[in-house]
């Protein structure tokens, strides 16, 4: 079976998801944050089950083992976040307030 890799920053980084290190790791951050981190209303079973990647590996693979990108997560939440930021398009970015009008550049 092939493992997965992600092209960034001009080299190759591997799936971090499929190695013993990051079933350590998983298993730190559950330790560590037993209280799911995202709470998804309705969904959320409150308990933390995953790590959640703040930055998705798809992203950022050079952080894929980085402690501070994870957070304790419960499976549907989990899966809730990562459908979601498939399906969703992002957010217009919001308009300027007037008051921050005069550091716009001139048209």
């Amino acid at each position: 079976m092939a493992r997965r890799t992600y092209r960034y920053a001009g080299r190759t980084w591997p799936d971090p998801r499929t190695t013993r290190a990051w079933r350590k790791l998983k298993t730190q951050v559950i330790a560590e944050e037993p209280i799911c981190r995202l709470g998804y209303p309705g969904i959320c079973t409150i308990r933390s089950t995953t790590a959640d990647h703040i930055q998705p590996v798809a992203q950022r693979p050079d952080l894929g083992m980085d402690r501070a990108n994870h957070r304790g997560a419960c499976q549907p939440c989990n899966e809730h976040r990562n459908h979601a930021s498939r399906t969703t398009p992002p957010a217009p970015k919001a308009a300027t307030p007037p008051a921050l009008r005069f550091f716009d550049p001139p048209p």
